[in-house]
């Protein structure tokens, strides 16, 4: 017989409390999100920063994102540039644009050959988004 969801919860945190990343990185993604579990995102991000700082990308970008957008902890335009670099680093194209934005919102004139080679990266990986931005930059 399997476990019910609150028993299999409760291993899930005790692995991430123990360090596993991985965990953290599910656990951290379902406190976000609110999947299965109260929405709790003082907890989401101490589990996502658990396993972002173990490389997992897409907590990089959330944590990223949370910082940016202040959900969950207060704005910080740099420590989001900081997150968001390390998941564009490993490929997410979302991290990728973003970090485009931020620079653009830092100092547009010295950052914008910066964050143009970001929108391309961003725009060669799929997101749409970043090509429709390039598009901004032709006109």
């Amino acid at each position: 017989m399997e476990p019910d969801m609150e028993t299999k919860l409760k291993a899930v945190i005790e692995l991430c409390e123990s360090g596993d990343p991985e965990s953290c990185a599910f656990l951290g993604k379902e406190f976000y999100f609110g999947m299965n579990v109260e929405q709790d995102l003082d907890r989401a991000l101490r589990y996502l920063t658990v396993a972002g700082r173990s490389g997992d990308a897409m907590s990089q970008f959330l944590v990223g994102f949370m910082h940016w957008s202040g959900r969950g902890t207060e704005p910080d335009q740099d420590k989001a540039l900081e997150w968001f670099l390390l998941s564009a680093d490993q490929g997410v194209p979302e991290a990728m644009y973003n970090v485009a934005n931020i620079l653009m919102a830092k100092d547009p004139e010295k950052n914008k050959a910066e964050a143009i080679e970001w929108l391309v990266r961003s725009a060669n990986a799929g997101y749409d988004t970043a090509r429709d931005m390039l598009s901004d930059f032709e006109d």
